[in-house]
C-alpha cells in the first residue's frame, strides 16, 4: 500500500512540475504580423515572453533570395532588425531562432506581403487585411510538452510494475 502511495505521489510531482520545466519562452507578437500585409517594412520587431540570447533573424522572398538585414538586437523581450534596404513589394518569410532563458533553441518562421507603392494604388482600403500580434498558438516553435509527460508517466508505471513484481517473487 505504501508502494501505491509513493508511486501516485511520483505521478502528482512529474504531472505538476513538467509544465514549467517545459515551458520555453515563446513569440508572443510580431511586426509585421503573422500572414499580414503591409505598405513598408523599416523594421521588424519580434517581442517574446521573456528576455532571449543569441539571435538570429533572416528575410527572404518567396524565391527564396535573401535580404540583407542589420545585425538583430535584443533589449529586454524585443529582437529587432532593419532591411539595409526597402525590399521591392512581394511575398516574404521571416526566419528567426534565439536561444530561450532556460538555454534552449526556439525558432519560427513568420510569412507576410509586402504591398509597397505599386500595389497600394491597386487596392481598396476595405481589401487590406487588418493587421494582428501572432499568439503563441500560431509560432512555430517547439513544444512536445505533452509527449514528455505521457512518456514520464508510463516510464514510471513501469518501474512500479517491475518493483512490485519483483517483491512477489521474493516475499
Amino acid at each position: 500500500m505504501r508502494f501505491l502511495a509513493l508511486l501516485a505521489a511520483m505521478v502528482a510531482t512529474l504531472v505538476a512540475g513538467s509544465a514549467t520545466a517545459l515551458a520555453h519562452d515563446q513569440l508572443k507578437a510580431s511586426d509585421p504580423a503573422k500572414n499580414a500585409t503591409v505598405e513598408s517594412l523599416d523594421e521588424i520587431t519580434l517581442t517574446f515572453s521573456a528576455g532571449v540570447r543569441f539571435p538570429a533573424m533572416v528575410l527572404h522572398d518567396a524565391a527564396g533570395t535573401a535580404v540583407e538585414l542589420t545585425r538583430p538586437e535584443t533589449e529586454g523581450k524585443l529582437l529587432t532588425a532593419r532591411p539595409l534596404s526597402a525590399p521591392p513589394p512581394g511575398k516574404y518569410v521571416i526566419g528567426w531562432r534565439v536561444v530561450s532563458s532556460d538555454g534552449h533553441p526556439i525558432e519560427g518562421e513568420i510569412p507576410f506581403t509586402l504591398a509597397g507603392a505599386a500595389a497600394e494604388t491597386a487596392a481598396t482600403p476595405a481589401s487590406t487585411p487588418v493587421t494582428r500580434p501572432v499568439s503563441a498558438s500560431e509560432d512555430d516553435s517547439g513544444g512536445g510538452g505533452r509527449l514528455w509527460i505521457v512518456g514520464g508517466v508510463i516510464a514510471l508505471l513501469g518501474l512500479g510494475f517491475f518493483v512490485a513484481m519483483g517483491r512477489r517473487k521474493t516475499g
